[in-house]
């Protein structure tokens, strides 16, 4: 065989060798492309989800309430009275005050250290008096603590539970001529606090005002103002309860 043809032999042979080989790495890369172009949308149809992630439960969880005073003669109206620390996992009940009531003493109920007291001011300056309890009190209640009226011998007053009476916690505090009792049941809190006589409204009954949420669609509770009776001082009654639904969100995120 002549030398020219062998060469014309062997670049035919490379020449073919090399378009196969092209030939399957374009057939590579061509599945290459797909495989990614559909981890690429399935991605991209998944990614919602991490993008905007799904509300969890103890977000559903919006109890802060404000006193609605639509008369606005108690100068209380808008004063915020219950919430919920969720980081904390601590109901907060607010006792707001009138202006010229001052209450500065603070510390833990005795026998439950970890339900704390103490002066809140807010935004707008106004005192209160603010109880911060763990949310297993209200989920579980408060073991071998006797049921309890307001200090006068009346039941308590708008308990969204519909008792007249709970297991209640009493402190005096004779320097600031004020008492607090703290009641709590089983998904109910109430908060009593005496006024001294300067801050007593001139009425011989009571009054009750609901406490709602920020766009008033919904009324988590109620101050009462507790008019004076015999030798006992008026004073101010915050009631609360937390609804059904949330207090299996509790149970469940808190592990009661």
């Amino acid at each position: 065989m002549k030398k020219n043809q062998i060469i014309k032999i062997i670049v035919s042979c490379f020449l073919i060798f090399n378009i196969l080989s092209c030939s399957k790495g374009f057939q590579s890369q061509s599945a290459n492309l797909s495989s990614l172009s559909g981890e690429l949308s399935n991605g991209a149809q998944g990614a919602a989800p991490d993008a905007n992630p799904a509300e969890q439960p103890i977000d559903q969880v919006q109890m802060k309430s404000m006193v609605d005073d639509s008369s606005q003669k108690t100068g209380l109206n808008g004063a915020l009275a219950f919430d919920f620390d969720k980081t904390r996992g601590e109901f907060i009940i607010m006792v707001p005050l009138p202006m010229n009531v001052i209450f500065t003493p603070s510390g833990a109920f005795p026998n439950y250290p970890d339900i704390t007291y103490g002066p809140l001011f807010d935004a707008s300056g106004k005192m209160k008096i603010a109880v911060r309890v763990p949310v297993k009190y209200l989920i579980k209640g408060l073991q071998f603590v006797a049921p309890s009226k307001l200090p006068n011998g009346d039941p308590l007053p708008a308990m969204p539970a519909g008792v007249g009476e709970l297991p209640a916690l009493g402190l005096s505090f004779p320097t600031s001529d004020t008492q607090i009792t703290l009641y709590i049941g089983i998904n109910a809190i109430g908060l009593f606090a005496t006024l001294p006589d300067k801050a007593s409204l001139p009425i011989p009954f009571n009054i009750t005002l609901p406490l709602k949420n920020q766009d008033k669609s919904r009324t988590f509770g109620y101050l009462t103002y507790v008019a004076a009776k015999t030798t006992f001082p008026s004073g101010l009654f915050i009631a609360t309860g937390v609804p059904a639904q949330f207090a299996r969100i509790l149970e469940d995120y808190f592990h009661l």
